[in-house]
C-alpha cells in the first residue's frame, strides 16, 4: 500500500484497493472527472464519490480546477508515481502467475526415494526440463517412509516419486507406474555360471547393504521370500538393496534378516530365515557401485545400477525366479499444481517407454 500523504495526522494509506488507484490515475491522465468516467465506463457521480473518498483517506485535496481542467494538487502529484507503481506491481503479479501456470517460469519441487532417483526420475526430469526450460526443478531426498507420508499429508510436499508400498494413509493416493527388475551385481572376475541366480545362491554371498532402505528393501525382501518358497526352501533371503539395518549386527558378521519387520507395511514373514551376510553397510546408495567393483561384496541392485556396474567390468546376473520392486508416485487427494500435473504426465510416459526396453545386461 502507498504511505500516507501530508495532511491530517494519523490518516492511513490513500488507496484501500487497486481500483481506487486506477480511478485516481484515470482522472490525472484524462484531465477531468467526466473524461475519466467515460474512459473507465463508470457513472460520473460514482467516480466523483471515489475521488472524495481517496482525498479523505489521504487527508489532503488531490485535485483542483483550473482553466485547463482538473489537475493534481502538489499532494496529488506526489501520489501519482506511487499509484503507477502499485498498478505496475499488479500487472507484474498477474504476469508471474500466468508464467507459472503456463510453465514459462517457476519451480517444480519433488521429493524422491534414492532407489528411483536414477531411474525413472532422472529421465522424467530431463524430459520436463527440455519441454519447459524456464521452470527450475528441486528434488529433495525422501525421509523415512512414515515421515514422508506425514509430510505429504500436511502439505510440506506435493508429489513424491517413491518405491512402493508406502504406509497407508487416508489422505494420500498412490499410483504404481512400473517396477525395477532386481539383479545381483558382483566384482569383476567373479566365477559364477551363466543364467539366473537363485535365492539360495544369494543367501550364501556377503552383501553390500544400504542403511535405511524403506519400501524398496521391504519389497525386495518379500519378493525374495516368495521366490524362496516357490523353490521349496521355505526360507527368506536377505537383500543388500537398500536394506534397513534396525536388526543388523556389525558389518562382516552374520545377520538374521528374517526377524526384521517394517512398521506400517505388510509384515508377513516366513517361519524360518536364511542367514545372509552384510559385508558392508553404507548410508549412500551411490556408493554401492564402487564397493561392488572393488570386491567389498555383492549387491542386489536395479537394472540401472546393474548396467553401470557391467559397463565397468562387474559381473551381473538376473534373479530366478525374477524379483521385482514396484515404484510410483504418492500425493494428496487434491488437484496438483500445473507444474506437478505436467511432470506427472511426463513421468507416466517415461515409465511406459521404459517398460518396452530389452532384458538388460548379462541376461
Amino acid at each position: 500500500m502507498v504511505g500516507p500523504l501530508p495532511g491530517e495526522p494519523g490518516r492511513g494509506a490513500p488507496f484501500t484497493g487497486l481500483r481506487q488507484a486506477e480511478y485516481f490515475l484515470a482522472v490525472v491522465d484524462s484531465g477531468g472527472i467526466t473524461a475519466a468516467a467515460r474512459r473507465l465506463h463508470v457513472a460520473q457521480p460514482s467516480l466523483s464519490q471515489t475521488v472524495r473518498a481517496i482525498e479523505r483517506q489521504a487527508g489532503a485535496e488531490l485535485f483542483e480546477r483550473t482553466p485547463r481542467g482538473v489537475v493534481p494538487t502538489p499532494a496529488g502529484r506526489a501520489l501519482v508515481e506511487p499509484a503507477r507503481r502499485l498498478l505496475a506491481a499488479r500487472r507484474a503479479a498477474g504476469r508471474a502467475v500466468s508464467d507459472v501456470a503456463s510453465l514459462r517460469a517457476g519451480r517444480l519441487e519433488l521429493v524422491a526415494h534414492a532407489s528411483v532417483a536414477a531411474d525413472p526420475l532422472a529421465r522424467a526430469v530431463g524430459g520436463f526440463r527440455r519441454a519447459h526450460p524456464g521452470v527450475g526443478v528441486l528434488v529433495e531426498d525422501a525421509p523415512d517412509d512414515d515421515e514422508l507420508v506425514y509430510a505429504l499429508a500436511d502439505g510440506r510436499h506435493e508429489l513424491a516419486v517413491v518405491s512402493l508400498p508406502l504406509p497407508s494413509s487416508p489422505d494420500l493416493v498412490t499410483e504404481e507406474l512400473g517396477h525395477h527388475d532386481i539383479w545381483l551385481a558382483m566384482a569383476p572376475g567373479t566365477a559364477i555360471a551363466p543364467g539366473p541366480v537363485s535365492p539360495a545362491q544369494v543367501s550364501a554371498m556377503p552383501l553390500v547393504a544400504v542403511l535405511h532402505g524403506g519400501s524398496a528393501r521391504h519389497a525386495i525382501r518379500r519378493a525374495l521370500a516368495d521366490a524362496g518358497r516357490e523353490e521349496g526352501t521355505g526360507h527368506e533371503v536377505g537383500t543388500g538393496h537398500q536394506q534397513s539395518t534396525g536388526h543388523e549386527r556389525d558389518a562382516g558378521r552374520e545377520q538374521d534378516v528374517g526377524h526384521e519387520q517394517d512398521v506400517g507395511h505388510d509384515s508377513r514373514e516366513p517361519a524360518q530365515a536364511v542367514r545372509s551376510w552384510a559385508g558392508v553397510v553404507t548410508p549412500r546408495l551411490g556408493s554401492v557401485i564402487p564397493l561392488v567393483l572393488t570386491g567389498a561384496g555383492a549387491a542386489l541392485v536395479d537394472r540401472w545400477y546393474a548396467e553401470r556396474i557391467a559397463e565397468q567390468g562387474g559381473v551381473v546376473r538376473p534373479l530366478g525366479p525374477p524379483v521385482r520392486a514396484p515404484f510410483g508416485v504418492a500425493r494428496r487427494r487434491e488437484p496438483l499444481s500445473p507444474a506437478c500435473r505436467v511432470f506427472l504426465e511426463i513421468l507416466r510416459e517415461t515409465c511406459a517407454a521404459r517398460s518396452a526396453e530389452g532384458p538388460g545386461p548379462g541376461a
